[in-house]
């Protein structure tokens, strides 16, 4: 009877579900049930906490990406001042290994500064960049310069010549700088001497449009102005303090700093740019080296977490295929001396380990996507739900009650919950769980098909 159990997929379901008893509810014990919820839910837990730590990280890189430069380039001789920067940049500009992964490169002025509104002082960072048009600024077609999204049009036509400002649309809300505020700003000026130590240059400024790129910090602290108000605010006449470089991508920055340091090496450039030995680079992603390394160690601690109940799913799943080979030794006994092999006993079992696995990713990598997409609508609900009985409970306890906000939009600043899917990732978790599920069932069939027929009928 050999030949009625070789190389039939049909042979081999009848006599899986023979072992297993003719009931279709046989395809999973209680214990196969439980490492399946379990695994499911593993499964799709995984799915949405990477997808909203995706979103997150995306969203932060975004906000980066949009409110500050990519690469900054500064000099620490002559107080910082980089006169012959015009050079630098057509030196840049032509450099072919850049060019094409360049989208600007332009001379700028970073400072901090106080300002002064009703006899109290703020700590804010004031930059300035060339404003070519208030047509390419208002359409959002200045690199270097974030979204401005209200403003007065007449005063950004003249920012080049009288002292308007764009201050970050946080800073509305946190100091109360409204459209057409005087205001008055304090910054070094001029060189650093023994005897008079640093001058101060005070002026006044008027509000003239405000900029949001989604980053609180930047929001919340940053100025900025037009170039040449700022160099006769800052009295460096004809100098500035940086060259600012937006590239492309985020895998560009290493090689274009690669590229820069080599460039400043290189002997013409060190003869024509008198600066060129005292120039530095510096990356955004130097800069915000510690955040984005303390989101990706977040990131893989709960993945681990999250990924062992997929692991202790698994090794409920070893012994539930011990439990069922335990069962049913009598029908296995009988197969093999029906002549079914040893190989296909261990093929049926590892399938049948495997089979609830791929089940659960399959419902799980589904359950998943349906709540990582739902999650706004899902959190909003709970909120309404707490919202509508909390006062009810804090008036029995005596208490007074505030709405409660799962996800402080204000303190995370976005507008909804980020979430990023990855079909690659989903697909990756998926395979780990069936394979993982596999290699679970393998060790448990492997003992069934070491079954003696003789002994497992006698004794059974």
């Amino acid at each position: 009877m050999n030949f009625l159990f070789k190389r039939s997929p049909l042979i081999l379901l009848l006599t899986s579900r023979y072992i297993r008893g003719s009931r279709v509810t046989g395809l999973l014990s209680l214990k196969s049930r439980v490492s399946f919820i379990v695994m499911a839910v593993g499964v799709s837990l995984l799915i949405v906490v990477l997808s909203i730590f995706n979103g997150f990280q995306r969203q932060l890189k975004e906000s980066l990406w949009q409110g500050g430069e990519h690469i900054t380039i500064e000099s620490s001789s002559n107080g910082g001042e980089i006169r012959d920067y015009q050079k630098i940049i057509q030196f840049i500009e032509k450099t072919p290994e850049l060019q094409s992964r360049i989208l600007a490169v332009e001379g700028g002025i970073q400072s901090h500064g106080l300002i002064q509104r009703y006899n109290i002082f703020y700590p804010v960072l004031i930059k300035a960049v060339p404003v070519t048009s208030v047509e390419d600024l208002l359409a959002h077609k200045l690199p270097s310069f974030p979204r401005v999204v209200h403003y007065n049009r007449d005063e950004l036509t003249q920012m080049s010549k009288e002292n308007f400002i764009i201050l970050g649309k946080e800073m509305e809300d946190l100091y109360n700088f409204g459209l057409g505020k005087q205001l008055t700003l304090a910054v070094p000026g001029g060189r650093f001497s023994l005897g008079k130590g640093v001058e101060v240059s005070v002026e006044n400024f008027r509000v003239s449009g405000f900029f949001k790129t989604g980053n609180y910090k930047f929001d919340s602290s940053f100025v900025y102005m037009a170039l040449p108000t700022a160099q006769r605010f800052f009295k460096m006449r004809e100098a500035v303090n940086q060259i600012t470089i937006k590239v492309k991508s985020l895998d560009d920055l290493a090689f274009c700093k690669r590229k820069l340091h080599r460039l400043f090496s290189d002997a013409e450039f060190e003869r024509e740019v008198e600066s060129a030995a005292s120039l530095s680079v510096r990356t955004i992603a130097e800069e915000q080296e510690n955040l984005l390394a303390a989101l990706k160690l977040e990131k893989t601690i709960i993945s681990i977490i999250v990924f062992s109940f997929i692991i202790l799913a698994a090794l409920g799943m070893v012994a539930s295929v011990y439990s069922l080979v335990r069962a049913k030794r009598k029908s296995i006994g009988v197969l093999k001396a029906l002549g079914l092999p040893s190989s296909d006993i261990l093929l049926i079992f590892t399938l049948n380990a495997m089979l609830v696995g791929i089940l659960a990713s399959l419902i799980g990598g589904v359950t998943g996507i349906f709540l990582a997409n739902s999650l706004e609508s899902i959190v909003g609900g709970i909120e309404e739900i707490i919202n509508m009985f909390g006062p009810d409970f804090a008036a029995l306890s005596g208490s007074d009650w505030s709405p409660v906000e799962l996800v402080p939009k204000r303190i995370y600043y976005f507008d909804q919950i980020p979430v990023d899917i990855n079909i690659a990732f989903i697909f990756m978790v998926t395979t780990a769980a069936t394979i993982l599920s596999g290699i679970a069932g393998y060790f448990p069939a492997r003992w069934a098909a070491s079954l003696n027929p003789v002994d497992t009928i006698r004794n059974d």
